[in-house]
């Protein structure tokens, strides 16, 4: 049930050491915010949800200040390069969670992201290629946006580019400025001053005896950059109001952009686990300084980094371990690569190897066959059995309840994923091996098996998997097919005629072995192309696994 607290009840809640409550049966319960100076808990709709809180070390309820408009905030990439698969897991466990609050929990999302045009690597880049800085990075930018519709990763609603919103950051700096939040150094270069704000360290415990020493030209050693003046004339700059000539900080772009689009509250921000500091607790304390808030942000969260198998550093381009988004599709498909994210909780690090992926595909494949079978079932190719309609309706009702339940601790889809398994190994026993009939509560139970069927096709479409009915093949470049054809129609019409083969080698006192031999050589022929047939009494059905893929991963 949803509960709306009114003004005062909340600031009563608030200022209350019993704040915490039970969600549902095995979540854990977070200690009371004014207990670590961090986060508070907002005034709204309780969802239901709990969410993980880095500031309390613990779940905290997920509560929404307007559930008619959910906020929610991406640090977006910084375009000097290809994008690898560490980029690629942050942007597809992310696209996962706001699906879940979107076609689950039915939450209207308005998304935002920046794109980092403006930076040392892109000008480091920009010296060692001799193309232009920002030519180069919108080169890079627009090869990130192909990188993530591969990968069915949905755009966000609003997109900024750094280079195109120089007079917002300004504004942003010239607020901190008035306010003595920051203050201008002897190069024109301006600095956030920590000691201004009392909460700095929310995010990520910091021991203000670690910052004793201070660098030239700041006053403590934990100040940071709003403004880099400019050091080279080749360098980009803009002039500003308080003198000479610069570019902004990396972490005023999010701050500023993310204002320009939510104002001084922002529901959810998520980015990599790397960027929670300095990059996350330089924003919060920038905004709510500049807010004159204690929150800017109500909800944080922070994806696990991908490491390669055998390596404790993530994957980065600046240590040479990368593996594009480009050679990852040369080998896996993109649901396979999504079910790999699905397996893991989005805060854990992914330890990518070709074990993982073939766990991933395997995983994908269960719910293929699961699929076929039950078409094939439901189109009587199958014999039909009487099944125990009070436990499937028992099933129905538990699988439902338990798959809301892992959703709603936490996103939990690795949790999600084997509810969804078991009832579809429930269902498969069912309808595939020889057993007699249900005695008790006899009856077909089409009607209870579609309704399973359907709730589990609908999960994994909310999941951002393809439709499980539909061909499974991820083209590299799908812009270059020019051919049209449909290829389950075409499948269907050749199983149509190797079923009447076989129909005709049965046919009679003796089995025809040669027509029985061809139609065993026909499904082979299908299988080396991808094309996994599964014979039934009165029919065929078929999946499509992607068969490059998979003698790929054979030789690796």
């Amino acid at each position: 049930m949803l509960k709306i607290c009114r003004l005062e009840e909340c600031r009563q809640l608030r200022n209350s050491q019993l704040w915490p409550r039970k969600l549902s049966s095995g979540v854990e319960q977070a200690p009371p915010s004014s207990a670590f100076g961090g986060w508070q808990r907002p005034c709204g709709e309780d969802t239901g949800i709990s969410i993980y809180n880095h500031s309390v070390r613990g779940k905290v309820p997920l509560v929404l200040r307007n559930p008619q408009m959910v906020t929610w905030y991406t640090c977006g990439p910084t375009v000097y390069d290809k994008t690898h698969v560490g980029h690629a897991s942050t942007y597809v466990k992310v696209d996962i969670i706001q699906r879940i609050l979107r076609d689950h929990f039915k939450y209207n999302l308005v998304t935002a992201m920046n794109i980092t045009d403006v930076d040392d690597k892109i000008i480091k880049r920009s010296r060692e290629t001799g193309h232009n800085w920002l030519e180069l990075a919108h080169a890079y930018d627009a090869e990130f946006k192909e990188s993530m519709m591969w990968l069915n990763v949905k755009p966000p609603n609003l997109r900024a580019h750094v280079s195109a919103n120089i007079p917002v950051i300004q504004r942003f700096i010239e607020h901190l400025l008035v306010n003595q939040q920051a203050y201008v150094a002897q190069d024109s270069s301006v600095y956030f001053d920590v000691s201004k704000y009392a909460n700095y360290g929310k995010l990520e415990k910091i021991s203000k005896d670690e910052h004793a020493v201070a660098e030239m030209g700041k006053r403590n050693s934990a100040d940071f950059a709003l403004w880099k003046a400019q050091k080279e004339e080749h360098e980009p700059s803009w002039p500003s109001s308080w003198g000479g000539a610069g570019r902004p900080g990396w972490h005023i772009e999010c701050s500023a952009i993310a204002s320009m689009f939510f104002g001084n509250k922002v529901d959810f921000h998520a980015g990599g686990l790397d960027l929670r500091f300095p990059h996350h607790e330089n924003e919060e304390a920038q905004c709510c300084a500049h807010f004159r808030t204690d929150q800017w942000v109500n909800y944080w969260l922070h994806t696990g980094q991908l490491h390669l198998v055998g390596e404790e550093q993530k994957m980065s381009k600046s240590l040479g371990n990368t593996i594009t988004v480009e050679e990852l599709l040369q080998k896996y498909t993109a649901d396979e690569f999504r079910m790999a994210c699905l397996l893991s909780n989005y805060r854990n690090a992914m330890q990518y190897s070709d074990q993982l992926m073939l766990t991933a595909r395997q995983t994908l494949r269960k719910f293929k066959n699961f699929h076929a079978d039950l078409s094939a079932y439901m189109q009587f190719q199958k014999p039909l059995k009487l099944l125990d309609q009070g436990a499937l309706q028992a099933q129905l009702k538990h699988m439902v309840q338990e798959y809301d339940n892992s959703l709603r601790d936490d996103f939990d889809t690795a949790r999600g994923i084997g509810v969804l398994l078991d009832q579809m190994s429930s269902i498969s026993r069912c309808i595939n091996e020889q057993q007699a009939d249900a005695q008790q509560d006899p009856a077909h139970c089409l009607d209870l098996l579609l309704a399973a069927g359907n709730f589990i096709s609908v999960a994994m479409l909310n999941f951002g998997i393809s439709p499980l009915a539909a061909i499974q093949q991820q083209q590299l470049q799908p812009a270059e097919a020019t051919a049209r054809v449909d290829i389950n129609a075409l499948v269907a019409d050749v199983l149509a005629i190797r079923c009447q083969l076989r129909e005709q080698a049965v046919n009679g006192n003796v089995k025809n072995v040669e027509l029985l031999g061809l139609c065993d050589r026909l499904r082979d022929l299908l299988q080396r192309h991808g094309f996994s047939v599964r014979d039934h009494k009165k029919g065929s059905s078929w999946v499509y696994s992607d068969q490059k893929s998979a003698s790929s991963s054979r030789r690796s």
